[in-house]
């Protein structure tokens, strides 16, 4: 929908807060009328050789001016004696997103001060946001009806963001314009100069193989990778950080990379998506003394940090302080010219990172505290789904704004925030969470209660009051359930007991009947919808609501038009198509004492590539996950949420596969993992031989004491002469000694 179109129909169907928004910021002061008396048009002057961006910021307030007020406006490019006008001026003294909003000396206009490339352009959104100006959504905006508005005599706004690099990594933020009308300055986001430009990064987070890839120079050097338990790792490796031929080859490439990408000022050389730092005797030994593997990955970007710094000053190096490498080294410093970008991917998303005692949360807190110290620059790579499911309901509305404060207060410079962002958007909740988190970014002060009905009020209208409902149900289960929750958790927890499923879908169906003569509105509240179904589908209801749940979210995602349902999804047809198969499920109960993790329970990795659920009349529940052996990838991941820390526990997983050649090789692992340790519990592996090819058996580990946050995993052993394919039913938890 065209700005202006947007424009005219908000301001047919949204109510205006813009005499309680002066109000708020007016309080006893003399207010003065921003226009000129009568019908001269409104006049927006330019400052003298405007840049793109501040050629936008004019065009933005023509626009919103003249619906806002139903008179004609302009834009001077040259002085005029018109009252009434916006004067928009570069001020070099404020920074490039800074700007002040105030009445001009002579008190014939109101004046935009901004630094460049984006101050003005801000300064104006910031005006417009004065008047009650919002911009919800791509297709929802609030223009409200204002004839003469009045501002305060002694205006004197200053602005400026709270991060300087704010990215909401959602589809729905991820347009340009509604990323500029927000404030945000995404990388991801086509950004051009009329908006401001955006932060530019040359190479984007796990570079090691794009700075040496193993499949091009391995069997020539495997000295340039990492060693792992005294060999060199071909897959799934990291690089030899200690090795001078990888350091020489690293400052030749990102010296390249500048090259190539003159616009860009910040370059990540950051560990690939896995484990497996090198434990070669020279990184051992530094890795070691530090106290954690940030130390060789820190040391080695250091070294190429000094390297380029001379000739280019105004490029920054970025790393990652994830998974392995999160914890700060003892002594060692990011040179003045490095980013470190801490990444919250264990944590508990349900309660705030500040003040949840999950010790994902707390070790979390402690490193961010470490980082703080001594990282020149600061940033957060956050979450806000699960990923797992894009559409399951995600608890996390209470801690949204606590945490960006935390980052806020613990000098924290830029945050990343990633939702789901495949090309079709449409996660559960994405508009209201990134409407929710552009706001906090800039002011992470906002009262996250006042936001949050602002937009329900302002999206869903006559279906509002429904909405509102549903979202509080929601919060209040989640805080009453108590559980930590994690972003690829599936949906075993308490508070989405069907019970509260039917709930929702119930209040969900209200507000659909109270849009029914708005079809925009009735799309709109079927995202709403489209979670609750989906979590229904996988719950323990009755086979009849799953089955009519299946039915519907199937229609709604293709009229939708919904391209992925979990972050690793090759094909939506066949995703459609196993919602409705796993609706047809056999629910069947746990015997008492065990935790039980069906397949749909089960995270899978590379679905569709290397694995896939199918119905198997031997399995339990009548459905089975099958896996090629040709992987060694941990494919299958259990999380058993009711595990209690401290409690002894066997683990059993119900398989069978499909022999090969060898029947005496390996030909599947199982164990235990514990994250927040970053240690292994229990693991084993199993010979073909030992497993049945034709009907299931269940294999067992040792006794384990339980920790929080750790999953049981099984995964091929790779060797296809052993077997072709392993068959997972369930996972089972059982308390108590081995017997």
């Amino acid at each position: 929908m065209s700005p202006a179109r947007a424009h005219q129909r908000s301001a047919a169907v949204m109510l205006s807060t813009c005499a309680g928004v002066l109000m708020l910021h007016a309080g006893a002061e003399e207010l003065r009328p921003l226009l000129p008396p009568g019908d001269l048009p409104v006049a927006i002057r330019l400052p003298s050789a405007p840049i793109p961006a501040e050629r936008r910021a004019a065009a933005e307030l023509v626009a919103a001016l003249s619906s806002l007020t139903g008179r004609a406006a302009r834009i001077l490019e040259h002085d005029d004696d018109s009252l009434g006008t916006v004067e928009l001026r570069h001020d070099p003294a404020l920074g490039p997103e800074e700007y002040r909003l105030s009445w001009a000396p002579a008190g014939n206009a109101l004046r935009i001060d901004g630094g460049r490339p984006r101050g003005i352009l801000y300064g104006a959104i910031g005006l417009l946001h004065e008047l009650g100006c919002r911009w919800y959504t791509r297709e929802v905006a609030r223009i409200p009806p204002n004839p003469a508005p009045m501002l305060p005599s002694g205006l004197n706004r200053h602005g400026r963001p709270a991060f300087e690099y704010r990215e909401v990594y959602w589809t729905e933020a991820l347009d340009p314009d509604w990323a500029m009308r927000n404030r945000l300055n995404s990388s991801g986001a086509p950004l051009r100069d009329e908006h401001g430009g955006r932060v530019v990064w040359g190479r984007f987070v796990h570079t090691f193989a794009q700075i040496l890839n193993p499949a091009e120079h391995f069997d020539a050097h495997p000295e340039w990778f990492s060693m792992v338990n005294g060999r060199r790792l071909r897959d799934h490796t990291q690089l030899c950080l200690a090795n001078p031929d990888v350091r020489r080859i690293a400052v030749e490439t990102v010296r390249r990379w500048i090259r190539e990408r003159p616009d860009a000022t910040i370059f990540s050389v950051s560990q690939n998506d896995w484990l497996n730092p090198c434990q070669c005797p020279e990184c051992a030994a530094l890795d070691t003394a530090e106290g954690s593997p940030a130390a060789s990955l820190l040391q080695f970007v250091n070294h190429i940090a000094d390297a380029i710094a001379q000739d280019h000053p105004t490029v920054w190096l970025e790393t990652l302080a994830y998974q392995y490498s999160r914890r700060p080294p003892r002594t060692i410093r990011p040179r003045p010219n490095v980013i470190v970008r801490l990444c919250s991917i264990e944590c508990c998303f349900s309660h705030p990172l500040d003040g949840c005692s999950e010790p994902s949360n707390v070790s979390f807190m402690e490193d961010l505290r470490g980082w703080q110290r001594v990282a020149p620059r600061l940033y957060i790579w956050d979450y806000t789904t699960d990923f797992a499911h894009y559409l399951l309901p995600f608890p996390n509305l209470d801690v949204l704004a606590p945490n960006v404060r935390t980052f806020a207060t613990h000098g924290v410079r830029g945050v990343f925030e990633q939702g789901n962002y495949s090309p079709g958007g449409g996660g559960e909740l994405a508009e209201l969470r990134s409407w929710l988190l552009a706001q906090l970014l800039w002011d992470p002060n906002q009262d996250m209660e006042s936001l949050l009905r602002e937009f329900v009020n302002g999206v869903y209208g006559a279906a509002a009051t429904e909405v509102a409902a549903y979202l509080e149900s929601r919060r209040r289960i989640a805080r009453d359930s108590g559980e930590h929750v994690r972003i690829f958790d599936g949906p075993d927890r308490a508070d989405l007991h069907p019970d509260a499923l039917l709930e929702w879908d119930t209040t969900l169906e209200r507000a659909e009947r109270a849009a029914t003569n708005d079809p925009a509105l009735t799309l709109r509240i079927e995202r709403l919808r489209m979670p609750v179904w989906y979590a229904l589908v996988l719950s323990m209801a009755s086979a009849d609501r799953r089955a009519e749940a299946a039915r519907r979210l199937a229609q709604a995602a293709r009229r939708q038009r919904v391209t992925h349902l979990h972050e690793q999804t090759r094909d939506i047809r066949s995703e459609l198509e196993r919602i409705e198969f796993e609706a047809s499920r056999r629910v069947v109960a746990p015997p008492p004492g065990v935790l039980r993790g069906e397949d749909h329970l089960i995270q899978v990795a590379f679905l569709d590539r290397y694995a896939q659920r199918l119905h198997d009349p031997a399995a339990d529940d009548h459905i089975a996950v099958r896996a090629v052996g040709e992987t060694r990838e941990w494919l299958f991941q259990w999380r058993p949420r009711a595990a209690v820390t401290g409690q002894t526990y066997r683990a059993r997983a119900r398989v069978r596969i499909e022999g090969g050649g060898t029947p005496t090789n390996a030909a599947l692992s199982f164990g235990v993992y514990d994250p927040s340790a970053r240690r292994v519990l229990a693991n084993r592996v199993w010979r073909a031989n030992e497993l049945g090819t034709e009907t299931y058996g269940e294999i067992e580990l040792a006794p384990v004491s339980w920790s929080g946050g750790a999953y049981l995993w099984l995964a091929p052993s790779g060797d296809t002469n052993a077997v072709r394919a392993v068959w997972l039913d369930r996972f089972d938890l059982v308390a108590g000694p081995s017997q």
